[in-house]
């Protein structure tokens, strides 16, 4: 199962500033990764999950196909449409003549550029047709798919550098046929990305997949995405899923069928639901542009693009509204569980945001190997048995509260279905094939991952982590995290394995009051046994809090320890990277500091980076602790103090093996790689025997240092 964040990757679900060299440089690994990994090319059945839902709509769309690809061809070769077409051959015509050019070009030209004008005039031919079509009374054309009105543009709202060549847009079918102002990724249907020869249609799919990714940042209501690419006088169609990238076969516009097969993904795209655009009908997007639309809030808190959001709940059988506030986390990987937060109220009737008492809700695409409803890892069930435990006998500590939670359902073929990588398939007539360890059958581009798609309601309602104000306040946040940890494992036999600063959170009850730490996504997290308190071995959590027994996936068990060992990751890396805006280091500054290695790279160079690092006090206070930076007084010595109770037991101590313990092994005189991994003699194995003394040892940290922390906050 992959990591929640690529180790070759840079996490972009961390808030922290990152310098631009190193974003370059692991964006062209990462695509390379998709294009070698994940992608499947010639896929000719793609076309089959874009299509009309009802017999008469796909006859319609058949005929619709041969009717433009029809008049096209008489525009192009100066013949009479027919009589009663309804076309108006002068408008097309305006249309064909880029069309007539783009036949021409050929494998290549010297410019990419005129491609953009090509394609833009290629998909407004095919608007322009469909529109007459839909003024005859046809009543399975739904919108018109039409070209941005620029190209080769930085979209209003990215966070990078990027420019896409073009963007194409859903307008309703009463639309003018002309290229519409696109300035976002949020209003854009799919990115369209050309290159000026065929050769370099693996260049075109990188960039399509890395872009695309903004596509689920901007929309929150995406499940999966749709793009296209231009070499020169071939096109090519792709759907972007969780676990696969799949591309259709080429498509050569100098050739009648190609061209005929082009104006097939328009016509479907053009008559089939939304959601078989990847949309989620459950997720009803909602535009705000006035005070009046904001009620009992300040509308600096308010996002533009807000939902009104269905809620299932497996238990109650009922569905319940929300309507969004803000959205608190996005999904911007182009694979994985693209899991989204939303602040939101209860829906009254009115999707104006109002003074109710605000709720989390979360949304994601999590992995299962069961009928989702029988799921042992569920995350809600998870959350419900925690809720249960802790409704009668609260404690001291905040924790996340369940409220709804329960699997998206979808209507096919009027019955209702759980949202699942299955359904997808099945309305495609394709069925998914489950990950086997078959060489033949890992070819297979529908051997994918089941995934359920799950929607938790839950408060209280948190802020990023980087919302403390100092380190004392970091301090208690983080002690009140671990707190919640402790009694969930203790308490419920929950073990969460993935303690990140994003799973940590900042609630306050007023704008000055002292923090309190709330411990959230149970996502990984797994049932154990409340005794013996610990997990089979798997390589789960998120870069770079990730212990070094779970990068490498050491023949270990999974336990507490692994999670105190994120923990004390994440006080380095916050003391490092800085805890707030204010506190941020300079990129430069970053890039000399030996905590980089805790996140690019192979997982051996990241594990052995860690070892190196941990395996000393000495090492650890010359290679880390000496670079946090220097206006905190606190952190360093909370970090000291949590290294000496996880690595400096006098039983376990360090992070590799001593020379002494490798005496007798023909291969002492190795590189530390080879002693890393040598069976029970390990520390990191070795300390699983004194997991309850460790345990204790890291919680009187813990007290000590909330003390600590309070009374600075005092002073």
């Amino acid at each position: 199962m992959p990591h929640k964040s690529h180790t070759g990757k840079i996490e972009t679900v961390d808030s922290y500033k990152i310098y631009e060299k190193e974003l370059n440089e692991n964006n062209e690994e990462y695509a390379q990764l998709l294009i070698g990994s994940y992608t499947h090319r010639d896929i000719y059945r793609l076309l089959d999950f874009a299509k009309p839902t009802t017999t008469a709509g796909l006859e319609a769309a058949a005929q619709n196909v041969d009717f433009i690809s029809d008049a096209m061809e008489r525009i192009l070769t100066k013949k009479r449409l027919p009589n009663g077409s309804g076309l108006d051959r002068r408008l097309l015509q305006k249309f064909a003549n880029g069309i007539d050019e783009w036949m021409k070009v050929g494998s290549s030209l010297p410019s990419e550029k005129p491609l953009y004008g090509y394609f833009s005039n290629f998909a407004l031919f095919v608007a322009q047709c469909l529109k007459s079509v839909a003024a005859g009374n046809n009543p399975h054309v739904a919108h018109l798919i039409l070209p941005a009105d620029r190209s080769d543009f930085k979209p209003d709202d990215s966070n990078d550098s990027r420019r896409i060549d073009v963007g194409l847009a859903l307008r309703g079918i009463g639309a003018s046929v002309e290229c519409v102002s696109l300035g976002s990724y949020a209003d854009t249907l799919c990115v369209v990305e050309a290159k000026y020869s065929r050769n370099l249609d693996e260049n075109a799919l990188m960039q399509l997949f890395l872009y695309s990714a903004n596509l689920y940042a901007r929309q929150g209501n995406r499940r999966y995405l749709w793009g296209l690419t231009i070499c020169a006088d071939e096109v090519y169609a792709c759907m972007m899923l969780n676990d696969g990238l799949f591309v259709s076969p080429a498509m050569r516009i100098s050739e009648l069928a190609g061209r005929k097969m082009l104006i097939s993904w328009l016509v479907r795209w053009s008559m089939c639901p939304d959601d078989l655009l990847g949309y989620d009908p459950t997720m009803h997007r909602v535009t705000v542009h006035s005070d009046v639309d904001v009620v009992g809030s300040d509308n600096d808190d308010v996002d533009d693009i807000r939902y009104r959001i269905d809620c299932y709940d497996d238990e109650s059988m009922e569905t319940i509204k929300y309507v969004t506030k803000r959205t608190i986390m996005s999904a911007d990987d182009i694979l994985g569980r693209h899991t989204r937060c939303f602040v939101a109220t209860r829906y009254s009737g009115s999707d104006a945001y109002s003074s109710a008492t605000e709720v989390v809700i979360k949304d994601a695409w999590p992995p299962t190997n069961y009928p989702p409803l029988e799921d042992p890892r569920d995350e809600i069930k998870l959350l419900r048995k925690i809720h249960d435990t802790f409704k009668n006998d609260a404690p001291d500590h905040i924790y996340p509260e369940l409220i709804v939670g329960g699997h998206v359902r979808l209507t096919q073929k009027n019955r209702s279905v759980i949202d699942t990588t299955d359904a997808i398939f099945k309305a495609a007539g394709v069925k998914r094939i489950d990950p086997s360890s078959d060489s033949d059958a890992d070819s297979a581009w529908n051997q994918q991952l089941l995934r359920a798609h799950r929607r938790i309601v839950m408060s209280p309602v948190g802020h990023s982590i980087k919302t403390v104000q100092n380190e004392a306040e970091l301090i208690i946040v983080l002690v009140e995290a671990m707190q919640c940890y402790s009694s969930v494992l203790d308490g419920c036999g929950v073990l969460h394995r993935d303690i990140s600063t994003n799973n940590i959170l900042v609630v306050r009850d007023g704008k000055d009051t002292i923090p309190r730490g709330l411990l959230i996504d149970f996502d990984l997290a797994v049932e154990v046994n409340k005794h013996k308190r610990s997990a089979c071995p798997e390589s789960l959590g998120t870069m770079p809090y990730m212990s070094i027994a779970n990068i490498l996936n050491l023949d270990t068990p999974r336990m507490a320890l692994d999670d105190w060992e994120s923990l004390l990751y994440v006080v380095c890396w916050l003391a490092t990277v800085g805890i707030s805006s204010d506190h941020r280091v300079a990129d430069a500054e970053l890039e000399n500091k030996q905590i980089k290695h805790w996140r690019i790279g192979t997982t051996k160079m990241i594990a052995d980076a860690k070892r190196t690092h941990m395996h000393s006090g000495d090492n650890f206070q010359f290679s880390i602790v000496s670079r946090f930076c220097e206006q905190y007084k606190l952190l360093p010595c909370f970090a000291i103090a949590l290294y000496n109770a996880l690595f400096g037991n006098n039983n376990c101590p360090g992070a590799y093996l001593d020379d002494d313990d490798d005496e007798d092994d023909d291969s002492s005189d190795d590189d530390d790689s080879d002693k890393s991994t040598d069976g029970p003699n390990d520390p990191l194995i070795k300390r699983g025997a004194y997991v309850d003394e460790i345990v204790a040892n890291l919680e009187g940290v813990l007290e000590k240092f909330k003390c600590k922390a309070q009374a600075a906050l005092k002073l």
